[in-house]
């Protein structure tokens, strides 16, 4: 289950767009005993698809091609 926090980090937007689609009875919600709004995963990626991780630029691995390379000759 997502947090209001939770949600927002995980599809890449702010609180306040996921409390919009949740106002607009896009995204339903439970509470927590705290009164803590709780957001299954499912609904919120009918909504906004989540975050492509393999696509960050810390993750992604850059080669020279092979034909570009200077050789040591």
């Amino acid at each position: 289950m997502h947090t209001l926090v939770t949600a927002a980090a995980a599809v890449g937007r702010n609180k306040t767009a996921i409390l919009r689609a949740i106002q607009a009875g896009k995204i339903p919600v439970s509470r927590a005993e705290n009164g803590e709004m709780l957001i299954e995963p499912v609904d919120l990626h009918r909504v906004y698809p989540p975050l492509r991780t393999n696509d960050t630029p810390q993750n992604r691995v850059y080669q020279s091609h092979p034909l570009l390379t200077p050789s040591a000759g």
